[in-house]
């Protein structure tokens, strides 16, 4: 809950008066930082910690990482700390890049090359592993896939270290979904990097500047296209490549060309953007940290990652170098701002609980089926442009009562009322218990069947109550959940333009979004009811959501 509340706060202040204080905790937000030994206690709040096994300035020490036993006491330290950070991540891609090794007692982690020689349910099962393994350690960010092209057989970052699927898009793109969407289930949040693409360069940025300006080729985008386009993406990490035909002034980590006009303004990017290690060669070598952070974030970098693996630089003078550019006009403070927003976003949707109903092929293809029968479109898949949000009750006292309900793919036999328009369960993309946890069920831009007419465009969130279909007793705290996850599906849908309860769904009909062909297809009903769905509007009135069609 006190997530929901900070993310709920952060809405409030975005365009207050923003005193001392409050903008520096807002820049160490913006800040993943590594550290030594189990240094565990911060000054700020920072956005992320990143943990390593060796320590490259003194290669017979360990970093962070020993052993399992030591490992989980260290993230459980970390967790419990004052000022414990939103995220602690990770470099786990498998292979010769993985911090969690056999020799230390960790499950072993099949390279990107390696991986596409696999059976498709046999990568499923390696990054569920994977995955579950993170987890199990403490870790709630990786910084994985990697979605570069293996285009040059030389390239020492990443050919010559197995950590490319291949050499095409489509094999990169499906490789790595798998890995991503494995992740989400576990709660790990991806990162995919190098933007705009590493696969062609030959030397390492870690030991100087690299320029990719002759063997780039712009194909390298099209992996970031396709996920960017299936809302698979978070975040994305930035390369410290320089290529004169995409900017001839800065590398990709400094450039507001590459990072706002093309990530964000063309591919149409609106996640966290993170930076490399600011401490590489190819940025340390050729600028001051001042220079290289007013830059970076200028240029559209939400978070800046310093592994203190290659220098030295502790969240204080971060915090106070980025502080001092802001207050001297050349960071502007929206930039901060919207940094912070993103973060918050990306936090709150890190702290959704995954709990998936089951959505094999035979639901897809019985979804499939009802858009047809029941809209007339013949689609090829089930993915949906969110314009609206309907709140609903499940009228079921008790969570698990409530989650079987909707987790099958049948439905159930009682549901004769609406069983001749088609066998397909209902089902929601979340389910809030009456405590506000926030379950998601399944991804926000798949259909569900939850409002006869609209579910083509609808966003569907049940809450655990409603007694005997009837009563008025959903929570107050089930009210706060409601009001972030709407301005959370706002934020990342900005298509969406409507709320509504579910006893309102009937004003839409003769509207553009009301598709519904069967004109006896149509069920009476009173949820969330009107007391809970003024509770919420009253609080997200800011976004101008509507309850009529406009």
């Amino acid at each position: 809950m006190k997530l929901l509340l900070s993310f709920l706060l952060l809405f409030l202040s975005l365009h207050a008066d923003v005193s001392d204080t409050q903008l520096k905790d807002m820049i160490a937000k913006m800040l993943i930082v590594g550290f030594e030994g189990e240094q565990t206690e911060q000054k700020y709040k920072l956005g992320g910690v990143i943990l390593f096994d060796k320590n490259l300035k003194e290669p017979q020490k360990t970093k962070n990482i020993i052993s399992v036993e030591q490992l989980t006491q260290l993230t459980n330290k970390i967790k419990t700390a004052k000022n414990a950070p939103l995220f602690i991540s990770i470099d786990q891609e498998g292979g010769k890049v993985a911090r969690l090794k056999e020799d230390r007692g960790f499950s072993k982690a099949p390279s990107a090359k390696e991986v596409a020689t696999f059976s498709l349910d046999k990568v499923h099962h390696a990054y569920q592993k994977q995955s579950q393994m993170l987890h199990r350690y403490g870790f709630n960010m990786n910084f994985a896939p990697v979605v570069d092209l293996n285009l040059n057989p030389d390239n020492k970052v990443i050919a010559k270290l197995e950590r490319s699927y291949g050499k095409t898009p489509k094999e990169v793109v499906k490789y790595a979904s798998i890995m991503i969407e494995e992740q989400n289930k576990a709660g790990i949040v991806s990162v995919l990097k190098h933007f705009p693409g590493h696969g062609s360069s030959l030397e390492d940025s870690h030991k100087g500047f690299v320029d990719i300006t002759n063997t780039w080729q712009e194909k390298e985008l099209e992996p970031y296209k396709e996920l960017i386009v299936q809302h698979k993406v978070d975040v994305i990490m930035t390369a410290h490549v320089f290529n004169k035909k995409l900017d001839p002034t800065y590398p990709a980590t400094l450039s507001y060309k590459i990072n706002t006009k093309l990530l964000c303004e063309q591919l149409g990017f609106k996640g966290v953007i993170v930076s490399d290690d600011m401490q590489m060669k190819a940025i340390s070598e050729h600028y001051s940290l001042k220079e290289a952070v007013t830059l970076a974030i200028n240029s559209g970098v939400d978070m800046l990652l310093f592994g203190n693996q290659l220098g030295t630089n502790t969240p204080e003078e971060l915090v106070e170098t980025v502080f001092k550019q802001v207050k001297n006009h050349k960071i502007p403070l929206q930039r901060i701002l919207d940094s912070n927003k993103k973060i918050d976003l990306l936090a709150f949707k890190s702290k959704l609980v995954q709990k998936p109903i089951i959505f094999t092929n035979r639901r897809i293809t019985m979804t499939k089926e009802y858009i047809k029968q029941h809209y007339g479109k013949n689609v090829e898949n089930i993915r949906i442009t969110p314009e609206m949000i309907v709140l609903h009750w499940t009228a079921v006292i008790g969570f698990e009562d409530s989650y079987k309900r909707l987790y099958q793919e049948e439905l159930f036999t009682d549901r004769k009322d609406i069983a001749s328009a088609s066998l397909l369960n209902v089902s929601a993309h979340f389910l809030v218990d009456r405590d506000g946890t926030i379950y998601q069920l399944m991804p926000d831009n798949w259909m569900a069947r939850h409002v006869i007419g609209l579910n083509y465009s609808t966003i569907g969130v049940e809450n655990v109550g409603g007694e005997g279909n009837k009563k008025e007793d959903l929570t107050p705290a089930q009210v706060k959940s409601n009001i972030a996850l709407v301005r959370y599906l706002k934020a990342k849908y900005p298509t969406i333009n409507y709320l509504i309860g579910h006893q309102e769904y009937r004003e839409f009909e003769n509207t553009p979004l009301w598709l519904e062909r069967d004109k006896g297809y149509r069920t009476e009903k009173a949820d969330p009811g009107e007391k809970f769905m003024n509770a919420v509007r009253s609080k997200v009135h800011d976004l101008g959501l509507k309850s009529r069609y406009e």
